[in-house]
């Protein structure tokens, strides 16, 4: 589930589909819900983007070749 930890950020600008902006419309709703919290689009991006690169296990090993 959606952990909140605010600190700071950086803007950042992307295109997404339609699709894919409704459905991170529905998630924020749900997520709202689900913590009883505010949640935002930027929220739910951050936490959908440390879950790729965690789960990315090309992109770990890259990242320590790269070190």
């Amino acid at each position: 589930m959606l952990q909140i930890n605010r600190t700071n950020h950086v803007r950042i600008n992307a295109k997404v589909l339609d699709s894919t902006d409704q459905k991170l419309k529905q998630y924020v709703q749900f997520a709202a819900g689900q913590l009883d919290t505010e949640i935002t689009n930027d929220d739910v991006i951050e936490y959908a983007l440390n879950l790729l690169f965690d789960r990315d296990s090309a992109f770990k090993s890259w990242l320590k070749r790269k070190a």
